[in-house]
């Protein structure tokens, strides 16, 4: 329903429609369970593989649940990525640093701008997304 004062039922449509920012959305799902088999198998090798130093200190507690959250960030803010620089960004590009209880995103060292993230986990998964705006190149 449009009125003068323009869409109501979405005011950001006509919004997005006219900005010049592109959203990319990235989501992922992990089963909880697939994270912890691989600590008790392959413990600091594997850990060390995913995450850096710097990762692992800034965890709230190191526990299974935060190897889970810090993993599926990774991989749904690796999909909001454009596919020439997703096939160049291995796991230790993307780093997940805790800051106050909040995961903060950084890519190449670099602090990740212009997105939102958000987490939902129970006992079996851990489910993330990521949402990143990015300026349209034409």
């Amino acid at each position: 329903m449009r009125t003068k004062k323009g869409n109501t039922r979405n005011p950001a449509a006509s919004y997005l429609a006219d900005s010049k920012a592109k959203i990319e959305a990235g989501i992922d799902i992990l089963e909880r369970e697939r994270i912890k088999k691989a600590i008790i198998s392959y413990g600091n090798r594997f850990l060390k593989r995913i995450f850096t130093q710097q990762e692992i200190s800034s965890f709230p507690e190191k526990k299974e649940l935060y190897f889970s959250i810090g993993f599926s960030l990774k991989e749904a803010f690796w999909k909001t990525l454009p596919s020439r620089i997703q096939k160049k960004t291995y796991f230790d590009d993307i780093e997940v640093i805790w800051k106050n209880n909040n995961p903060e995103i950084f890519l190449s060292g670099k602090k990740a701008k212009n997105i939102h993230t958000s987490l939902f986990f129970d006992e079996k998964i851990v489910m993330t997304s990521v949402m990143r705006q990015r300026k349209r190149t034409s």
